[in-house]
């Protein structure tokens, strides 16, 4: 079956739904960009001419292949071992994805690498976790070749000099690995990618660099970046997903893949996530949102990303039960 027909036999209604709820904006007053969420995901949503949850779980949703999570945000003194936001939806779609047969591993950060093997570890999944230095372009190009598959969960790309930069304007140069040769490479050897990210500095959203900048100037932070290129990444990908939090996306690419593959057990759920936030505080992962050693995401509390997520196991559930018969 072809990806077209693929997408004419699902469930649109539930994976529109899905897009709205894993795009609701919680972010407080802070230092975090706010308000811009929406307009995203109609710029990505319109590129990809199908619900986003959708077009991204039609890249997994094929025979097993090997499949590369790319993910981890450390800054030294602020998030040594990193932010919550990427492991913990990384750890969850590893998860689903080798559980419909694909081999998965994970690219990230030596200083990362730990928070990533308990998380996976806590939900049973045998996945490698791979350590990539600062320069090491030969490995990049080595995956590239090696796998089928590629996913950027919450992991910067660079602007249009080639510089990656924190949501403010910050550079991450010099401790952490620009992974744009990997998806580049990947993406020239014709292999499929998905960016999934919440800021527009995430490894995915060259697909609508243009018109993000053009739109949303105020937050590219131009006149910040020592460079001048701005923080929004030029690294496209074959599908953007846009969400509140990149945890959320990826939460929200396990309920697309459970619509696909009529099987609610390839959801997250609620109480993995309440866990998953609290294994994250005794594993040192910051809220990026505040940089505090608190369950929250990107300024979001834990109870309140449970909830997201139990309306998307909701939403597939519904779409998957048998049709009812109203007699009155």
């Amino acid at each position: 079956m072809t990806s077209r027909q693929q997408w004419q036999q699902a469930d649109t209604i539930a994976c529109a739904n899905i897009d709205r709820v894993m795009n609701i904006e919680m972010r407080g007053h802070g230092s975090l960009p706010r308000g811009m969420k929406w307009s995203m995901y109609l710029m990505a949503r319109e590129a990809a001419g199908m619900p986003l949850v959708l077009a991204a779980a039609l890249e997994f949703d094929r025979s097993p292949c090997r499949v590369l999570l790319a993910s981890g945000a450390a800054v030294p003194h602020h998030m040594p071992v990193g932010e919550n936001d990427g492991p913990i939806g990384t750890a969850v779609l590893a998860r689903t994805l080798t559980a419909i047969g694909h081999t998965v591993a994970v690219v990230t950060d030596p200083a990362a690498a730990t928070a990533f093997r308990v998380l996976l570890q806590m939900l049973g999944v045998q996945a490698e976790v791979i350590e990539i230095g600062l320069d090491d372009q030969a490995l990049q190009e080595r995956l590239a070749r090696d796998y089928d598959v590629f996913c950027a969960i919450e992991r910067l790309g660079g602007n249009p000099n080639g510089i990656i930069y924190g949501a403010t304007g910050v550079s991450r140069a010099e401790h952490r690995a620009n992974l744009d040769l990997l998806f580049n490479s990947a993406r020239r050897l014709g292999k499929r990618t998905v960016g999934i990210g919440d800021g527009g500095n995430e490894i995915g959203f060259g697909k609508v660099h243009e018109r993000l900048s053009r739109e949303w100037p105020q937050y590219n932070y131009r006149e910040v970046t020592p460079c001048g290129g701005g923080v929004y990444s030029v690294v496209e990908t074959d599908v953007l997903l846009v969400a509140n939090s990149s945890n959320m996306g990826a939460h929200a690419v396990t309920a697309g893949l459970a619509l696909l593959r009529a099987d609610l057990s390839l959801c997250h759920t609620a109480e993995s996530e309440l866990a998953l936030a609290h294994v994250g505080v005794g594993l040192g992962l910051i809220d990026g949102g505040s940089g505090l050693l608190r369950p929250w995401c990107d300024g979001v509390p834990p109870s309140a990303n449970a909830a997201v997520v139990e309306v998307m196991r909701t939403i597939v559930a519904q779409s998957l039960a048998p049709v009812g018969n109203r007699t009155f």
